[in-house]
């Protein structure tokens, strides 16, 4: 998981977040990492085009994107 936050913080590239919150609501997010904590992550929520905070704790899935924006597959 660490790897792929390095990924989007390093090369300022969206990587795909799979949360769960405290209320214990899952959510999908395309973000771009800001910097990188012990206990949480600063992102840029493309989706909601703002910053947000989460904590690492509450992370189920990172992964990147499946296709890039912008693209069309053929």
């Amino acid at each position: 998981m660490n790897h792929l936050f390095k990924y989007s913080f390093e090369g300022r590239k969206p990587i795909e977040l799979i949360y769960l919150n405290n209320s214990g609501d899952i959510s999908y997010r395309l973000i771009i990492v800001r910097k990188i904590n012990l206990d949480n992550v600063l992102v840029f929520d493309l989706q909601k085009q703002q910053m947000r905070t989460f904590n690492i704790d509450g992370v189920l899935s990172v992964a990147k994107p499946k296709r890039q924006r912008g693209v069309r597959n053929a």
